[in-house]
């Protein structure tokens, strides 16, 4: 059991936002099956948005994979099969183009889930994530105006200005932080020398960008010691262990299950806990171990 921002969770381990299709008996499977602490939902916005047109996902090569579906979502008609999700925990990823917008879209998931997370760090949809990230302050000040006491979790990007909007987020009264979202890049085709994805740059996730968040979510750590949900190129117990140690509470896994499948979340899970078996440790003895202060 797992305490993050007084909500109790029955692992570590979350499926990371935009893996699990928002399909009732896919997502009821993954539930029973993988028994993660949570799932965290495709990012929701006010109205629905079509994903870019195709091609929206490449493999760079193993482990690594570069996508820009562009917050493709149904909008908030999705809300009315939300009640019918009861086989495990959840949290709800939103985003809007606006403060307005996304108070708008708190406002109505407010109910559901366990954790609320923002979404300002995509960078594959402009106006949206990432476009959205200088407003980090306003935009969690109006989100926890509107959702009481449910916890708010900001989601933010590995940008070099990352210390200062994190600060910016947990003063607008964020309970948490996730980190980190994908790295913006691009990749060429070589026969026609274009972008390969049709929006041109796109998300790299996996695991070359695995050190990195480990070195971000150190830093803000060290900082500011806020409860984090760390993501990032997590295909191993090591991994989940690095990012523990630099002070992430949960581990979200997201390319991992994309290359490997599902099983790789309770492989995951068993490396961890028969490494903190064998070293005699609690769970809680290894989060932020690795920092500095």
């Amino acid at each position: 059991m797992i305490r993050i921002a007084n909500v109790e969770m029955n692992d570590f381990i979350t499926v990371a936002s935009g893996i699990v299709p928002d399909v009732l008996d896919y997502v009821d499977r993954v539930c029973e099956v993988v028994k993660p602490a949570s799932i965290t939902l495709k990012t929701l916005t006010k109205n629905p948005i079509e994903p870019h047109k195709a091609p929206t996902v490449v493999k760079l090569h193993d482990g690594c994979y570069i996508n820009a579906i562009g917050l493709g979502n149904p909008g908030l008609e999705f809300l009315k099969y939300m009640n019918r999700w009861g086989k495990c925990q959840f949290i709800v990823s939103i985003g809007g183009s606006s403060v307005k917008e996304i108070s708008e879209v708190a406002s109505k998931v407010k109910n559901f889930g366990e954790i609320i997370e923002v979404n300002l760090s995509s960078p594959n949809r402009r106006g949206f994530g990432e476009s959205m990230s200088a407003y980090a302050k306003e935009v969690t000040q109006a989100v926890k105006d509107v959702v009481g006491n449910k916890p708010v979790f900001i989601k933010l990007g590995p940008w070099d200005s990352i210390l200062e909007i994190a600060g910016k987020a947990l003063e607008g009264g964020a309970d948490g932080l996730t980190l980190i979202n994908t790295l913006k890049g691009m990749k060429i085709d070589l026969n026609s020398l274009s972008p390969i994805l049709s929006y041109g740059t796109g998300g790299i996730s996996g695991k070359c960008i695995h050190s990195l968040a480990v070195r971000i979510i150190h830093d803000v750590y060290k900082e500011y010691n806020p409860e984090i949900i760390g993501i990032g190129g997590v295909f191993s117990w090591e991994d989940a262990i690095e990012l523990m140690s630099v002070g992430a509470k949960m581990i979200g896994i997201g390319t991992a299950i994309l290359e490997l499948g599902l099983a790789i979340v309770p492989k995951i899970r068993e490396g961890v806990e028969e490494y903190l078996a064998e070293k005699g440790l609690r769970f809680c003895d290894v989060i932020g171990k690795a920092v500095r202060k």
